[in-house]
């Protein structure tokens, strides 16, 4: 049952990364001036504030790259936890309002959601799409088996009655 309540949020998962992996090489990477950069923070069940992430919006607010901490979430891929280190660092060392760091690097497409860009990245990394494909289509199975399985289990009760 737990992995039911999850099946839309694979879903989502599955068609993101097949769509970015389709269109991988359709992707530019632009240098965007960032408008405005906005914690992701929420409160634990102690009441302290954790960080969750940044939310960076650039184009005058109307395009924004999220880029999630890899502290809190269980999975969280390698290019994810490399791509918010990299941000991280350089919003920690240097604040974002300063001229020379004003900017970022993002893997721009037109029709797409924006993937925040390392600078020295040649091309949009998507190494760990395949594995997260594979593991979401293997979750779907279980989820469609278990399904299955339940309703064979409540058939077999309802005839013995």
């Amino acid at each position: 049952m737990f992995l039911f309540f999850f099946t839309p949020f694979t879903v989502l998962n599955l068609k993101e990364k097949f769509v970015y992996l389709n269109h991988k090489n359709e992707f530019t990477k632009l240098k965007v001036r960032v408008d405005s950069i906005q914690p992701i923070v929420g409160t634990s069940i102690g009441g302290s504030s954790t960080l969750y992430g940044y939310d960076v919006h650039y184009n005058n607010p109307k395009e924004k790259v999220s880029l999630d901490s890899p502290e809190g979430d269980i999975f969280i891929w390698k290019q994810d936890k490399d791509d918010y280190r990299h941000f991280f660092k350089i919003y920690d060392a240097t604040p974002f309002y300063l001229p020379m760091n004003d900017s970022i690097w993002v893997w721009h497409h037109k029709n797409i959601p924006d993937r925040y860009a390392i600078e020295n990245e040649p091309s949009l990394d998507t190494s760990g799409f395949i594995l997260q494909i594979i593991l979401n289509i293997v979750m779907l199975i279980l989820v469609l088996w278990g399904v299955t399985w339940q309703i064979n289990q409540w058939i077999q009760i309802k005839r013995r009655r």
